[in-house]
């Protein structure tokens, strides 16, 4: 037998076959027991402990790693709610919320708030670092930039980017907030705001910025800075025309006063706003059981304000009648009044909504939605049906509105190839044919210069005189061209053209330049031909996702997909800014106003990344 020292001892190892031991495992020396003749004998019941001892302690390290798990998810959750509703992360410090969670579940232990702030940080890190990957991958993105005031009164600006991502799929994420330096001067303004994206290296992917911050009065008021083209928000536009079509329609203006006396007279009063619901009740109302105030210069809330005062004019009248109170209800005039003038701007609420969505693709719905209002107004202009003339003057005032406004829409580039790349719409979504052909020209040309870029790269152009005259006649081949890339003749190059002749550098230049003029003309035909088959393809149903369509189509029109990926990714409004702001408001209250401005930053980049 083979013996090995174990320090107080020696201990043998157990033989199996001849010529063969297996060596005791470490710490198994309880396990032997000697006789007095020295043999070494196995103890069982001491196997046994240890083996219990053994599964013990394994059992608890399991448990331990289940308890991290599980300790890790909760704090996971407790970050996303805390961001999601905006609630401050000094809540875990709060005794009520404390005892709360202890009865929810006794073995976990809150994070402190140091704890839950680091947390953040690497949460919001995450969410940055999958929304910079999706940036990164995309060759276009369209941003909306929107002014607001914190509660302390710091002038901000944030900026949100908008893209369509390469699984087809519409996104809007939020990509900094900054504080304005000074005033809220243009050039301050275009410093800010250049600094948050040239952070990302984005200034070379805008496609277009879109801000509300100088609602114009027409398309024509757009400005080209920092070489990126910026849009009025289309919805502000719309917004500040129809205010003004209401504010010239003198008795709607009135009614509109005293509507307004009313509604916040049943909102403010306890006794008024009891008596209200009684009368409800009793009258089984089930619309607009709430009473809304409109916001100040905003046309869509005065709209929703007169509809739940028109809806629950009965049970509002029950209760003033039982009210001590000067306010008069509105009379069956007034409320006729109403009437036809929601009729009147029923379809202006619905386009509203249309170019306020974040969900949908909104910028090529712009003039399709513009041509839709013309037509309906003139439509209205025509009939016999207004009872008031008050309806008959309000339409006649959105019809001046509009005209002003939105008269050069359908001229405006980014507008134009987006209503044309989207299925649903193409040449049928403009009110002037003219203008869709022109957008069709733009097109093929844009679509010829991708064509151009993707098999060659950019031309980089000497801004030679002689050459841009023959780039410029080769730009303007017309779209009906019969050449097609088969029958398409490549141009020899110009070492092979003045080879053997002598005259290298005489002719050189004018050899590059018909090669690329040639070059040009091919790619020209090869964009009509795909654009025509586009143009010829069946339309999509107005309810069916077009980013969908060309999901599906990308392999069927190559070089227009890219295309529809740029200009279906902008936005028609600053909509999402300014639903930020409303969130920021939450966020950066007066009892939390010591929040640092990145901390408000990372909890709104949290909140938007959980939508």
């Amino acid at each position: 037998m083979t013996w090995f020292s174990s320090g107080s001892g020696t201990m043998p190892l157990f033989s199996g076959n001849a010529g063969s031991s297996v060596p005791l495992p470490s710490g198994s020396g309880a396990l032997l027991s000697h006789s007095d003749t020295g043999t070494a004998a196995f103890n069982p019941l001491r196997a046994s402990a240890v083996g219990l001892a053994s599964s013990l302690d394994y059992e608890a390290g399991q448990n331990a790693t289940a308890v991290s798990a599980r300790q890790r998810e909760l704090d996971d959750a407790l970050l996303s709610m805390l961001a999601k509703d905006s609630q401050p992360l000094s809540l875990v410090e709060d005794e009520g919320f404390s005892a709360f969670v202890r009865l929810l579940d006794p073995d976990y232990s809150l994070p402190s708030k140091l704890s839950l702030k680091e947390r953040l940080s690497a949460q919001c890190d995450v969410v940055q670092e999958t929304m910079l990957l999706e940036v990164e991958k995309a060759d276009f993105i369209s941003l909306s930039s929107e002014v607001w005031m914190s509660v302390d009164g710091l002038p901000l600006v944030s900026v949100t980017g908008h893209l369509v991502t390469e699984s087809s799929q519409l996104q809007t994420f939020l990509l900094g907030i900054s504080r304005l330096q000074e005033d809220h001067k243009d050039v301050n303004l275009e410093e800010t705001r250049n600094q948050l994206v040239a952070a990302l290296g984005l200034h070379s992917k805008v496609v277009a910025l879109v801000t509300d911050r100088e609602p114009c009065s027409s398309m024509a008021g757009r400005l080209q800075k920092l070489g990126t083209l910026e849009l009025p928000s289309l919805a502000g536009v719309l917004n500040q025309a129809v205010l003004g079509a209401m504010e010239a329609t003198a008795e709607l203006q009135e009614i509109r006063v005293q509507a307004r006396t009313i509604v916040k007279y049943f909102r403010s009063d306890p006794v008024a706003r009891d008596r209200l619901s009684v009368a409800q009740r009793q009258l089984n109302c089930t619309q607009g059981q709430k009473l809304l105030l409109e916001r100040e210069n905003r046309w869509n809330t005065v709209y929703v304000m007169l509809e739940c005062l028109f809806n629950q004019r009965q049970a509002v009248a029950a209760a003033l009648s039982t009210l001590e109170t000067d306010i008069l209800p509105l009379g069956s005039s007034g409320y006729e009044v109403i009437h036809q003038c929601l009729a009147v701007l029923k379809p202006f609420h619905q386009a509203n909504a249309e170019l306020c969505s974040e969900k949908r693709v909104s910028a090529s719905k712009v003039i399709p939605l513009v041509h839709m209002l013309t037509v309906i107004l003139e439509e209205q202009r025509q009939s016999l049906g207004f009872v008031r003339s008050s309806a008959a003057t309000l339409s006649s005032q959105l019809q001046r509105a509009l005209q002003a406004s939105f008269s050069t829409v359908e001229t405006e580039p980014v507008l134009a190839l987006a209503t044309l790349l989207d299925p649903r719409f193409k040449v049928l979504g403009f009110g002037c044919q003219a203008s869709a052909q022109e957008a069709v020209k733009l097109l093929t040309s844009e679509c010829a210069a991708h064509i151009v870029s993707a098999a060659t790269g950019p031309i980089v152009s000497d801004n030679s005189s002689d050459e841009a005259a023959l780039s410029s006649s080769a730009a303007a081949v017309s779209a009906n061209s019969p050449s097609t890339t088969a029958t398409a003749v490549s141009a020899p190059n110009s070492s092979s053209r003045s080879k053997g002749d002598g005259s290298e550098g005489l002719w050189e230049r004018f050899d590059s330049v018909v090669g690329e003029t040639q070059s040009v003309q091919s790619s020209a035909a090869d964009a009509a031909v795909e654009v025509q088959r586009y143009l010829s393809d069946a339309y999509l149903l107005r309810g069916d996702n077009p980013i969908g369509y060309w999901e599906r189509h990308s392999k069927v029109y190559p070089h227009l997909f890219p295309l529809a990926r740029k200009y279906l990714g902008v936005p028609a409004s600053a909509v999402p800014c300014q639903r930020l702001q409303s969130k920021a408001g939450d966020v950066f209250k007066r009892k939390r106003s010591c929040l640092g401005m990145k901390t408000v930053e990372k909890i709104l980049i949290l909140n938007d990344g959980l939508l």
